[in-house]
């Protein structure tokens, strides 16, 4: 299996006005904590493009990264002409079309559609270029570089403003109050440079996902009359895409008020389609982290699957539940951290954060018996009719047995764990031979 941790990071940079306060982001990558990114050819750029997106909408979280304001996310060819999915809502998103781009045809009609769907488009780096223009035409900001453009500067503002009055001139790489003062004077809308600005590389641990785990939703996706079941199978066995597609989900376009109960609830909510785009965009954002070792991945879909026979009234929460807390434990997250931009369920999310409801029971339970298994005697807190017993000093007693509901008294919670381990084995099996069948010889 190919799940590891691993780490995202990403480039931010602010957009100001004259008065130099924050209009938005650009979103720039980056591959460490270098503050800068040096990228070669086509593939490169594409695949910047996708880690970019990928780190925004899967794993920060635009609200995180933005607070409400606009964000600028650079795209190439592939991704303006559709031949690469954009997986994210259009709200506060500015497309910039990159001036590595040539502008045909098949790039304009790609720049409508977007438009139709309710993105914003910026030309970056205009320079006064005529091959560039019907593209300027179209936009709704243009940026100039003005250590470029220099002295042109008002020879190529005037040219903007010539063929689209309504654009919104954004001034680059503006480094001195005396640029500054000049942009002003030349009447241009928004800034960005060092003068304001210098980029923040943000970065946070994240799940890899399994590259085959990929390309297998992406075939299962392909097929419309795939039932919910296989899709929920399949994803739920890659904690990583699992996660992604949360936050995803958590985003405004999708969440529904109460929050997210499950994984399931989220595909449902997701659709297919942007599903499938997101299995490809991780596929091509690629992977390189440390793999997860069979047993503990054995482990965590065990107590998933535990947890989902303990509360057959609301499997699927259960089941989401027991994943990312044992996800968050196997690979050394915080489960705050884990969760963070995933607009779970209030009981989800306190089940997971502080233990507390039924989910909260359930998982603590599974987790107790657990222990009982290594003889680790972790106190995991559980509160449920005055929580563990006491002591005669008042502090609670870990070696206490916690009052549990009927359905969760340690005899029935080891025997679901029995039933689940044998269902988690059985589907580690199943992936491996499938790994070894795609890969020519077994992973582990």
């Amino acid at each position: 299996m190919t799940t590891g941790v691993g780490a995202v990071w990403v480039g931010v940079q602010a957009v100001c006005t004259a008065q130099r306060e924050v209009y938005g982001y650009e979103l720039l990558h980056r591959t460490g904590a270098a503050n800068r990114a040096e990228l070669v050819g086509a593939v490169e750029h594409e695949r910047a493009t996708a880690q970019v997106i990928a780190a925004a909408f899967g794993e920060f979280g635009t609200e995180e990264l933005a607070g409400g304001r606009r964000l600028f996310i650079n795209l190439t060819r592939s991704f303006v002409t559709g031949q690469l999915p954009l997986p994210f809502a259009a709200e506060g998103v500015v497309l910039e079309l990159l001036e590595t781009v040539d502008v045909d045809h098949w790039v304009m009609s790609g720049l409508r559609n977007l438009k139709r769907r309710g993105f914003a488009i910026a030309v970056d780096d205009f320079d006064g270029e005529t091959e560039r223009v019907p593209a300027v035409a179209l936009a709704d900001y243009v940026k100039i570089d003005l250590q470029v453009s220099g002295n042109r500067l008002l020879d190529v503002m005037a040219l903007v403003k010539r063929v689209n009055p309504t654009a919104v001139v954004v001034v680059e790489r503006v480094e001195t109050e005396e640029q500054f003062e000049a942009c002003r004077a030349a009447n241009a809308d928004l800034f960005q440079g060092y003068l304001f600005h210098r980029p923040d590389v943000l970065t946070r641990p994240v799940l890899d996902s399994s590259h085959l785990n990929c390309v297998q939703l992406i075939a299962l996706l392909s097929d419309r009359d795939a039932p919910v079941e296989r899709v929920l199978d399949l994803l739920s066995a890659d904690p990583g895409l699992s996660v992604r597609v949360l936050k995803t989900v958590s985003s405004a376009a999708y969440a529904p008020r109460g929050g997210i109960t499950s994984l399931q609830q989220a595909i449902v909510l997701l659709g297919r389609r942007e599903l499938l785009n997101w299995a490809v965009l991780v596929l091509l954002k690629g992977s390189g982290s440390a793999r997860v070792p069979q047993q503990t991945l054995t482990w965590i879909f065990t107590r998933a699957e535990a947890c989902r026979l303990l509360l057959p009234a609301d499997p699927e929460a259960a089941s989401t539940v027991g994943l990312l807390s044992a996800a968050a434990e196997a690979l050394g997250f915080d489960l705050g951290e884990l969760t963070r931009g995933c607009t779970l369920q209030p009981a989800v999310h306190e089940a997971l954060t502080s233990a507390t409801g039924v989910l909260g029971t359930c998982l603590d339970a599974v987790r107790l018996h657990e222990d009982s298994l290594t003889g680790d005697r972790r106190d995991h807190r559980v509160r449920l009719r005055g929580g563990l017993a006491a002591r005669p000093d008042g502090q609670p007693d870990p070696g206490a047995v916690p009052a549990f509901p009927g359905a969760m008294r340690p005899a029935s919670v080891s025997l679901a764990y029995l039933r689940a381990q044998v269902t988690a084995q059985n589907r580690v099996t199943e992936l491996l031979s499938r790994t070894a069948g795609s890969t020519g010889g077994p992973t582990t």
